[in-house]
């Protein structure tokens, strides 16, 4: 059985001291490869130490928008660039309505995001979207509104906390639906397991966050605890759901080696 990981944050310091230990029980828990997203370039270049010594984790180069700001952005919008042959995907981008909440700032973040969407359309790359709605705005709503805008093709929606609405929005797009293991301790998020396709899903741990264990750091080798749930919650063999999923992220991704 082969998974993989399709969002974790690996470069993060919460795993400065032990890396090697984390990926090693990855690899006994048959995760094959690990999407390592990046919130800033600072990021994105320690991300890319992290690959070369593991080659099993890819980055993708990424400006988180809770974070975003003028100068972030120019570096981010130089590093595309500078490093194109270095990413797999740009992300994790998007809005987030909980973190950012000023109106020059939500307007900002938006502006940039719409930026980042005329890049993601010439590059042809998939697109790893980071969606947090809040204070009565629904980032979903307004994302898919922007993708269809910049046709924007290949995309995930990482770490899915929306609604049944918002799942059945996102498949009229075609874009893919990601599931992080928080949903194993999570039984309210449940029913919207069988609203999304397999053919549609992918599996995260979002480490170091969102963890299927509750007090405990995330890491990739938690991902089977969230197989087992989905498992559970569809009456589908495992295997078989492992197969779906891992070729999912080896389409969105092109990750041609894993097989």
């Amino acid at each position: 059985m082969k998974l993989i990981d399709s969002h974790a944050h690996l470069s993060f310091d919460a795993f400065k001291n032990d890396l090697d230990e984390v990926i090693l029980r990855a690899q006994k828990a048959g995760v094959v490869a690990i999407i390592n997203p990046t919130i800033s370039v600072s990021d994105f270049k320690n991300a890319l130490k992290v690959a070369e010594k593991y080659p099993n984790v890819f980055p993708a180069l990424g400006l988180a928008p809770q974070i975003i700001e003028e100068e972030l952005l120019k570096e981010f919008l130089s590093a595309i660039n500078e490093f194109k042959e270095n990413y797999i995907a740009i992300g994790e981008c998007g809005l987030d309505f909980y973190w950012i909440t000023e109106p020059k700032k939500v307007q900002f973040m938006l502006e940039s995001f719409k930026t980042i969407l005329e890049i993601v359309e010439k590059l042809k790359k998939p697109l790893i979207i980071h969606a947090r709605s809040a204070h009565h705005k629904n980032a979903y709503v307004e994302i898919i509104e922007l993708l269809e805008t910049y046709n924007i093709k290949r995309a995930v929606f990482h770490a899915f906390l929306g609604s049944k609405k918002d799942v059945q929005a996102i498949l009229r797009g075609d874009w893919y639906i990601s599931i992080p293991t928080v949903y194993v301790r999570r039984k309210d998020l449940w029913f919207i397991v069988n609203d999304i396709p397999l053919d549609r899903m992918l599996i995260e741990t979002d480490s170091p966050y969102l963890a299927s264990r509750k007090g405990s750091r995330n890491e990739p080798s938690y991902i089977v605890d969230l197989l087992e749930l989905i498992s559970r919650i569809t009456g589908i063999n495992k295997d078989d759901i492992a197969y779906i999923l891992t070729k999912n992220a080896i389409d969105l991704f092109e990750l041609k080696c894993i097989w």
